[in-house]
């Protein structure tokens, strides 16, 4: 009787709609979003609608762009800037924790980025293949040795513990500067309060055997929204991520009980 109720067990959370079991997170579809393979702090991302933006609706912190199909960086204020940054301290420069606004989703709260693509449209894939994010009580930072781990405290990351993840991201789906195209809610409770975030990021690895997903046109860039509505989840997103959350608390306890 044990025997078959483990089986009945194992497959009951088979059935669960789980969103991402895999190094890849998919958000090449219009209302994508997920989870990330791992990523046992909760990481939630979603693709975003098309949306009308304007002057002051985005507050841009970090932009990268090169000529390469990979390129890479980070926010700050200090110069000199590490690797493919925009020098300009209107597009590169300090985050402070209080400006990153917090959307309560299900009863979490969690700090929302947006990041918004430049792909062509006839090559629109690129891969999001590092998202690090640190805090640290020092601005202005500094340090074109390009060592990361000075940034200060790593509060998230993209890849799991066994696995390098990546988010493909798809151009075409949001057309346009500014209008963002996938939005990261990093759980609240991440974050211990310090004063500033350095958030990190690389993108075109994956090209590999596959040249569209490298970078190939403008920038990249990361922001944050001011204090506006936030987007509401579709139903079907909703269902999605809660059942992302009960695979969350399964895998949890289970390795609680180990």
């Amino acid at each position: 009787m044990i025997g078959v109720g483990i089986t009945v067990a194992l497959l009951y959370l088979s059935l669960l709609p789980v969103p991402v079991q895999a190094d890849l997170l998919d958000l090449t579809s219009a209302g994508s979003s997920g989870f990330m393979t791992g990523d046992t702090t909760g990481g939630f991302f979603v693709q975003i609608d098309p949306r009308a933006t304007g002057s002051g609706v985005i507050d841009p912190f970090v932009r990268i762009s090169s000529n390469d199909a990979i390129e890479q960086g980070y926010n700050t204020s200090g110069r000199p800037l590490a690797f493919d940054e925009n020098s300009s301290p209107i597009f590169t420069h300090d985050l402070a924790l209080t400006s990153i606004p917090i959307v309560n989703i299900l009863g979490i709260d969690y700090r929302q980025f947006m990041l918004d693509i430049n792909q062509t449209g006839v090559n629109p894939y690129l891969s999001l293949d590092k998202l690090q994010i640190y805090e640290s009580n020092t601005g202005n930072f500094a340090d074109p040795s390009t060592n990361l781990s000075t940034l200060g405290t790593l509060i998230y990351s993209l890849d799991g513990a066994s696995v390098d993840n990546y988010i493909l991201l798809n151009y075409n789906l949001n057309t346009g500067s500014g209008s963002g195209d996938m939005f990261a809610y990093i759980p609240d409770s991440l974050f211990s309060g310090e004063q500033f975030v350095y958030l990190y990021s690389l993108f075109g690895t994956q090209f590999g055997d596959t040249p569209l997903m490298g970078n190939n046109d403008g920038f990249e860039e990361w922001a944050v929204l001011t204090p506006t509505p936030p987007q509401v989840p579709e139903p079907g997103m909703l269902m999605l991520f809660g059942s992302g959350l009960v695979s969350l608390a399964f895998f949890g306890r289970k390795k609680f009980r180990k």
